[in-house]
C-alpha cells in the first residue's frame, strides 16, 4: 500500500504568524492553569486527609512547599496571561489599521477605475467627434476619404468598382435667409436621413461641407445599379415634408463618378463626380455620370 502523501502546510509569515504566536502562548497558558488547578485540587484533599488522620509533619511540610509552588504557577500564569492579552490587543490594533489601510486603497482603485472609464470615454467621445459631423452625426471628409481609401484597395484586390456619388441640395441658401438657420439645419438632417436609409449598411454617406454631401458605394457591379440608386435618392429627397410648420419641397443634384472608367485615385474620383454634380444641375432628372453610360 502506498503511503498517503501529507498536505504541507503553506507556511504563515507576517501578521498571521505574529498573531497564531500570541493564540499559541495562550494556550500555553491555559495548559498551566489546568496543571495547577489540578495540582492544587491534590494538594487540598492531602489537607482535607489531615484534618482527620494524623499526618506525619514531613508529609505536611511537603504538601505545603507544594501548594507554594501551585500559587506561585498560577501567579506566574496571571501574569503571562496579562502580557499575552496586552500583546493581543496591540495584534488587534494593527489589524484595525491595516484593514483601514486596506479599505482606502479598494476605495483609492475604485476611483482610479471611475476615472481611467471616464478617460476613456472622454477619449472615445473625442475620437468620434474627430471623425463626424457635428450636426448630422454622419462621417466627416477625414473618415470618408479613409474609407474611400480603403475601398480602393480592396477593389482593386477582388475585381470590382467603387462610386463616389456627390450629391448638392439646389437653392438651399434661399432656404436659409427665406426661413432662418434653424429650419435649414433641420434640412440638412432630414437629407442625411433619406441619403443614410436609401444605401446599404457596407455602403457610407458623408456630409462634405455646408448643403453638400459624398456617398460611397462598395462593390459596385453594374453602373446602372448605381444610376438607379442616385435616381432613388433624387426621389426621395424632394418628397414633401414639414418643418416648423412650413411644407418644404426640397430637390438635390447628383454626380456621380466610379473606380476605374471614371478614375483610379481618390482625388481623381472626387474632382469627376465634382464635375458630373455641376453637370447635373442643368438637367431634368438631376443625375449624371460623367461619362454617357453604355447602351443597354
Amino acid at each position: 500500500m502506498k503511503a498517503k502523501s501529507k498536505k504541507s502546510k503553506k507556511p504563515v509569515s507576517g501578521k498571521n504568524a505574529s498573531l497564531q504566536r500570541v493564540l499559541s502562548q495562550n494556550e500555553k497558558i491555559k495548559e498551566t492553569v489546568e496543571q495547577a488547578a489540578s495540582e492544587l485540587t491534590s494538594v487540598n484533599e492531602v489537607l482535607k486527609q489531615g484534618k482527620e488522620v494524623e499526618v506525619p509533619i514531613e508529609i505536611i511540610k511537603e504538601i505545603l512547599t507544594q501548594n507554594k509552588e501551585v500559587e506561585y504557577k498560577v501567579a506566574q500564569a496571571a501574569d503571562d496571561l496579562h502580557q499575552v492579552n496586552a500583546e493581543l490587543v496591540k495584534e488587534m490594533a494593527e489589524r484595525v489599521v491595516i484593514e483601514s489601510e486596506l479599505s482606502d486603497m479598494k476605495s483609492d482603485l475604485a476611483d482610479m477605475r471611475d476615472d481611467l472609464a471616464e478617460s476613456q470615454a472622454k477619449e472615445e467621445e473625442t475620437r468620434k467627434s474627430a471623425l463626424q459631423d457635428a450636426l448630422t452625426g454622419l462621417p466627416n471628409r477625414l473618415l470618408f476619404e479613409q474609407g474611400l481609401e480603403s475601398g480602393l484597395i480592396q477593389a482593386k484586390r477582388h475585381g470590382w468598382g467603387v462610386a463616389v456619388l456627390f450629391i448638392d441640395i439646389d437653392e438651399f441658401k434661399s432656404i436659409n435667409d427665406t426661413y432662418g438657420h434653424d429650419v435649414g439645419d433641420k434640412v440638412l438632417l432630414m437629407v442625411a436621413e433619406r441619403l443614410t436609409s436609401s444605401v446599404r449598411e457596407q455602403d457610407m454617406v458623408s456630409r462634405w461641407g455646408g448643403d453638400e454631401f459624398v456617398c460611397l458605394l462598395l462593390e459596385v457591379n453594374r453602373e446602372a445599379d448605381v444610376i438607379h440608386l442616385a435616381d432613388n435618392m433624387v426621389k426621395r429627397i424632394s418628397e414633401a415634408c414639414e418643418i416648423n410648420g412650413t411644407l418644404l419641397s426640397i430637390r438635390a443634384s447628383i454626380g456621380i463618378a466610379i473606380y476605374p472608367a471614371d478614375g483610379e485615385t481618390a482625388e481623381t474620383l472626387f474632382k469627376n463626380a465634382d464635375t458630373a454634380m455641376y453637370k447635373a444641375k442643368g438637367t431634368k432628372n438631376r443625375v449624371v455620370l460623367l461619362r454617357d453610360p453604355p447602351s443597354a
